[in-house]
């Protein structure tokens, strides 16, 4: 294994290998199929690179996104590595250089995109390349078990066909056990070795915070921690917009990011935020796997994600060089609603995903909601069991005070759930403990039982989310279909004998938490620190590249705490590798020696950095990221309204689910009849008149008209019927082109 730790040094100048990385490349190098778990930050990447830089051949790296292939092979090429990538972007030379260089065995590694690499034509010049290993980044998206399912990843399972005897590496940060197995089986892995690292990002500090006031709060946030890069996230593309706007106007550099905004404007806005020249992405989940950003100091959610595997995605976006970074999520119960309605407008296609997706939900809802450890939930879900609470890096954790003894509270809850006939939800039960005339409680007669009006002295929606955080710490059941109900399981029985004790968050609900005292951090001289990210961001601006494919974060501080004056001190720096050293040493040498301090010094600033004697006091960075409590102000119109509104406006939003439901059925039993009549031969009944609608649509085959036209394919920005008609004319289109038919059974009035 030596000459696996001298290319480690050499291409990247570390001298030890991050836990599992060993083992994993170990593997590759018997030709043993691999499935990695790692969490982001975790060295899933130099898994399949270093293979291919000990053994000598080809590398093909699936990868979903143009833009992160580009920042990888950036990179690459800086560190001396062959590194290129295929994709459609490219300009027709820069593809015929790439394939040259792929022909004449010059690549250590190729990243392609899942549609390319399965095209027939690519896959012959690949059996002519010498590849000795294939590498399938962002696996998640091949099952449909998790959360950014993709079908074109489908179609990978043809390149263990093609190549039986070259091992395979199938990388993603999140996966549940599911996952795992429809990973394994989709691509066909081999008898793989599966390693499945911690998902603990000990550098991370979780907060949830009341979403009343959300954007003085952000702002707020954002003040307390300028110059610092970082995203918010929104489940609205045009809430993207307005928000970025807002904190433009109000100083901040920020920027929307969505799927209908125009391609070269994403582009521009991921290139900015990589390259520094802006500090926030308001943006929707559409920014996500292609962000390969190490410095990412903060995540916020404005509004909750669909499930824990997105959370944990987006989240582990932050902090990937190690460094602290906040991962903050502003919660309210209205979300469960309005998710609720998203995932019912996105099953009616695969209506079958919709139970296993409310059951996610309720899960994200339940890490919202818990009054335990947020780490240790989170771990909890993905199969992981921490023992380290409190973890000192969350807010349940560090404001115990704003918790308090629930017993009693906790009692009634499980007394009316037991004494009530049948099974309600979470409002329903509520209502009964504080003595509501609801026309549901009346109908039920539960006016009538004891644990009606028990609860008085908390409101309804107190009693909602007394009832919401019980069941996420495991003390009740909650069913997931469309209309969820309680029940009791053996920890509710425990918590009336006595044998369990119950934390509950205060009544008031949760505002943002304060988590500043995270771990601590090495000293170092924070001017010098940012003289050193000045002159990375200008060689970063001559090579076109991300200031991050210079210098990480964390290796400029390491310079900025030994001062290397000489190459061989600044070789001994963790992230120097040999073509850096001799790209970059002389210039950091030279912006170390102007900026040393005449005379030792070990203060440190109030923020953890070091700070030079005599020099100008220094305004620290927040470093643990807290969300400063915010001043009474009037609400704006988008967030959470008055309690009570807010509890009828629940009720409201359950009787027009009833209704839809109604209405559904309704729909389905009059196609059913229509179809039954014309089964009969009946076309006209009364005043109306069945009749069918025969339309045909034709579409361009993308892979056949590559293989036949791959000059114009490249060419041309999207394969439509019209610009491939302009491209080739219409003629030779034809054997390009398939047409599709449908046929619409409509009732139509026989009146004029």
């Amino acid at each position: 294994m030596a000459s696996l730790y001298a290319a480690l040094e050499h291409y990247y100048g570390y001298s030890s290998f991050l836990p599992f990385q060993e083992e994993i490349i170990r593997d590759i190098l018997e030709k043993k199929d691999v499935l990695a778990v790692l969490a982001t930050g975790g060295g899933k990447s130099l898994c399949y690179q270093l293979p291919a830089l000990v053994t000598g051949g080809l590398a093909v790296v699936v990868s979903p996104l143009i833009s992160l292939m580009k920042d990888q092979v950036d990179s690459l090429t800086t560190q001396g590595v062959p590194a290129a990538t295929l994709n459609s972007s490219l300009p027709y030379d820069a593809m015929v250089r790439t394939l040259a260089d792929l022909e004449a065995g010059r690549l250590r590694l190729l990243y392609v995109s899942p549609e390319k690499v399965v095209q027939p034509r690519f896959l012959a010049t690949l059996r002519e390349s010498g590849v000795t290993l294939i590498a399938v980044d962002e696996a998640h998206c091949i099952s449909e078990w998790g959360h950014q399912f993709r079908p074109e990843y489908r179609q990978l399972s043809v390149l263990k066909e093609q190549f039986p005897e070259v091992p395979m590496i199938a990388l993603t940060a999140t996966a549940i056990p599911e996952v795992r197995q429809d990973i394994i089986r989709q691509l066909s892995l081999a008898d793989p070795s599966v390693y499945v690292g911690s998902f603990n990002r000990e550098n991370l500090r979780y907060t949830v915070a009341g979403k009343k006031d959300t954007y003085p709060q952000l702002i707020d946030y954002l003040r307390s921690n300028p110059n610092r890069s970082g995203i918010v996230y929104f489940s609205s593309k045009k809430r993207t917009e307005e928000i970025a706007e807002r904190l433009r106007d109000d100083g901040v550099r920020a920027l929307p990011y969505h799927a209908d905004l125009p391609d070269a404007y994403r582009h521009r806005v991921q290139e900015q935020f990589i390259r520094d020249e802006i500090d926030v992405v308001c943006a929707t989940n559409a920014f996500g796997m292609g962000i390969d950003k190490p410095d990412v100091r903060f995540v916020i959610h404005y509004d909750m994600p669909k499930s824990l595997e997105a959370y944990a995605q987006e989240t582990g976006r932050a902090g990937r060089d190690g460094e602290a970074s906040d991962c903050i999520l502003f919660y309210s119960p209205g979300d469960r609603w309005k998710n609720r309605a998203v995932l019912e407008r996105d099953s009616l296609d695969r209506p079958d995903l919709y139970p296993l997706a409310v059951q996610k939900l309720n899960d994200m809802i339940a890490f919202c909601e818990t009054t335990r450890c947020r780490r240790e939930h989170l771990l909890r879900y993905f199969g992981e069991t921490f023992t380290g609470v409190p973890c000192g890096a969350c807010d349940a954790c560090l404001q115990p005070e704003e918790f308090i003894d629930g017993q009693e509270i906790a009692e009634k809850i499980v007394n009316c759930v037991a004494g009530l006939p049948g099974r309600f939800g979470v409002t329903h039960i509520g209502a009964v403990l504080t003595g509501s005339k609801r026309s549901k409680v009346l109908a039920e007669g539960h006016q009538n039982f004891p644990a009606y009006n028990s609860g008085s002295e908390y409101t309804r929606k107190e009693w909602s989310s007394f009832i919401r955080q019980f069941i996420a710490n495991g003390y009740l059941d909650q069913s997931s279909g469309k209309y969820p109900v309680v029940t009791l399981n053996e920890r509710s029985r425990a918590v009336l004998s006595g044998d369990e004790s119950v934390r509950l968050a205060r009544p008031e609900g949760r505002g943002a938490r304060d988590t500043r005292d995270g771990p601590d951090e090495k000293p170092f001289d924070a001017e010098l620190f940012e003289e050193l990210r000045t002159v990375r961001k200008r060689l970063a601006d001559d090579l076109s590249v991300p200031p991050y494919v210079v210098f990480h974060d964390r290796t400029l501080k390491e310079m900025a705490r030994r001062y290397p004056q000489t190459l061989e001190e600044f070789a001994s720096i963790p992230g120097v590798g040999k073509a850096k050293l001799e790209r970059f040493g002389e210039t950091f040498i030279a912006a170390i020696g102007n900026c040393r301090p005449a005379q030792p010094w070990d203060g440190l600033d109030a923020g953890g950095a070091a700070s030079r004697p005599g020099g100008e006091p220094r305004e620290p960075a927040a470093p643990g990221g807290a969300l400063p409590s915010p001043q009474p102000v009037a609400p704006a119109p988008d967030e959470v309204p008055d309690d009570a509104l807010l509890e009828e406006a629940y009720a409201l939003q359950g009787y027009i689910r009833e209704l839809r439901e109604e209405l559904r059925r309704a729909e389905e039993l009059h196609k059913a009849l229509l179809a039954r009549a014309r089964e009969m031969g009946i076309q006209e009944s009364g005043a109306y008149a069945l009749t069918t609608e025969i339309s045909r649509k034709r579409h361009v085959v993308t892979e056949r008209f590559y293989e036949r036209y791959p000059e114009v394919f490249v060419q041309i920005a999207k394969v439509t019927v019209t610009a491939a008609e302009q491209a080739v004319g219409k003629e030779a289109l034809e054997e390009c082109v398939e047409y599709e038919e449908s046929e619409k059974v409509s009732v139509r009035s026989k009146a004029p």
